[in-house]
């Protein structure tokens, strides 16, 4: 039986609370992308993170949530919100817990395993002995300070490297604050964090003691061997001497052997190793605080060579 047609223009079907109309282009486009959506998700989305929950412990989502308010964690303080990236957090006084044990100036701090060391120094007026030594614990942090085993003999402003599993500490100051050409090598057991005791170059049967007394001298661990860089005199006054020392095929050093000298007689210096390039930045000279930076260029097994503050000035 045929329908009658009711008077006037027949009514329009609407859809999403009115405001599409349900006949129309816009309403279909809503629903094919919709549909296009909820089948990427379906085909590719789900079963991604389905093979990834069989075979890792934890899964990423990978859902960015955005949300108007962005709620940055209180320890950035007064940096923007949200942090440049790779920005550096303000600087934070540690807890009375973690502080050292006494005070300390002139040490030197190595890290072996999840283990902090602190060497030798002075308390103003007197080298010591003594060696800290802290745990590294989860968070970027470190557990209380102990005693760990201490230096055969006091030394302050030495050079300490780490190579090849072993802590090596050269030079120094004694407790006359003369400068020492002495090597004291420290081998911890990596399996069961044992440190051990520290060793002299005598001890150890290697010829590691330093061709000439140093003190306030930079050690640095090349990737066969270390370089002694700088450091003052038996007359007190800078040096501009650099020495090397190369491991053979079983790992042990040599004797120390004349390097290409620093442009500047040096001490207190920063010394660092990147790449091919040992860069020597500040410390003193026989006038005072420098601001002059060097860099040497690690040329194989022959030797070093200098170079002065390239591209910058003093």
């Amino acid at each position: 039986m045929a329908r009658a047609l009711t008077a006037g223009p027949a009514p329009r079907r609407r859809a999403l609370f009115g405001l599409l109309d349900a006949d129309g282009w816009g309403w279909a486009m809503l629903k094919a992308f919709f549909w296009f959506v909820l089948i990427i998700f379906l085909l590719g989305y789900v079963p991604d993170r389905a093979y990834y929950f069989t075979v890792n412990r934890t899964i990423d989502l990978g859902i960015l949530a955005w949300s108007p308010v962005n709620l940055c964690p209180p320890q950035n303080e007064d940096l923007p919100c949200p942090a440049p990236v790779g920005a550096v957090l303000p600087w934070q006084g540690s807890p009375s817990e973690i502080a050292l044990p006494a005070a300390r100036a002139d040490a030197a701090f190595v890290q072996t395993g999840r283990k902090l060391l602190l060497i030798g120094g002075s308390d103003g007026q007197t080298a010591t002995d003594a060696v800290s030594v802290a745990q590294a614990v989860e968070g970027g942090n470190f557990d209380k300070w102990q005693d760990g085993p201490p230096l055969p003999e006091p030394r302050a402003d030495a050079g300490v490297a780490f190579l090849n599993g072993l802590i090596y500490v050269s030079g120094g100051y004694d407790e006359a604050g003369e400068p020492t050409d002495t090597t004291f090598v420290l081998a911890p057991n990596l399996q069961t964090g044992d440190l051990g005791d520290w060793q002299t170059a005598e001890q150890v049967e290697q010829p590691l003691d330093l061709p000439e007394a140093r003190g306030a001298g930079s050690l640095v661990a090349l990737a066969d061997g270390l370089l002694f860089v700088g450091g003052t005199g038996p007359d007190g006054q800078p040096t501009s001497t650099v020495w090397r020392s190369t491991t053979d095929t079983k790992g042990a050093l040599g004797e120390w052997t004349p390097q290409q000298g620093l442009l500047q007689p040096t001490a207190d210096a920063v010394a660092a190793l990147n790449g091919e390039a040992v860069w020597v930045i500040g410390g003193r000279d026989a006038n005072g605080p420098t601001a002059r930076v060097q860099r040497g260029t690690i040329a194989g097994a022959e030797g070093l060579e200098g170079e002065d503050n390239p591209g910058g000035s003093d």
